[in-house]
């Protein structure tokens, strides 16, 4: 699939086959989330991959409602923030880093025929903290978001909405 195509076509998939993904596809999709770029080249995120359908399920519950497709999808991955390897005059942008990564890994899966949903966690507190107990993670790690991949059961057709030109400025306001 071209690249411009499987942006413009992506949609959020919730309801996935038992189709098992290939770890090479894995490797593929994590690889993209590396790609992209990181405050000064920080490269300040981590990624948690679960199979394991109890542990899916634990991340579902600890998410709230919105992460149901967890329970059916065949992989989850939680991304991580590291503000040990943050840049260290706005460890902020850790943020952003982890959401480039999980739009790289959206689209990847795209491009390999992997439906995926973004399930939010940052900045909901209590999904961070829940997420933090459920992985024993080290204070310096920061739940970012959780994507649950696996291959479409649903099918989800038309473009997206037109382009806005009214949310489109030249040169000035």
């Amino acid at each position: 699939m071209e690249l411009t195509e499987g942006v413009l076509k992506r949609r959020s998939i919730r309801k996935y086959t038992d189709q098992k993904i290939m770890d090479e596809d894995l490797h593929t999709i994590l690889r993209a989330g590396m790609s992209g770029p990181t405050c000064a080249n920080t490269r300040d995120w981590s990624f948690l991959v679960v199979r394991d359908k109890a542990m899916l399920n634990r991340m579902a519950d600890a998410n709230g409602r919105p992460a149901e497709p967890l329970r059916g999808c065949d992989v989850g991955i939680l991304i991580l923030g590291d503000l040990e390897r943050a840049f260290s005059p706005a460890k902020e942008y850790w943020v952003i880093d982890g959401a480039i990564a999980g739009q790289n890994m959206i689209l990847a899966a795209e491009g390999l025929g992997i439906g995926s949903v973004w399930l939010g966690t940052w900045p909901q507190m209590d999904r961070v903290e829940r997420q933090r107990q459920l992985f024993s993670l080290p204070e310096s790690v920061i739940p970012h978001s959780i994507i649950a991949f696996g291959y479409p059961a649903e099918e989800k057709t038309g473009e997206h909405p037109d382009y806005e030109e009214n949310q489109v400025h030249f040169e000035k306001w």
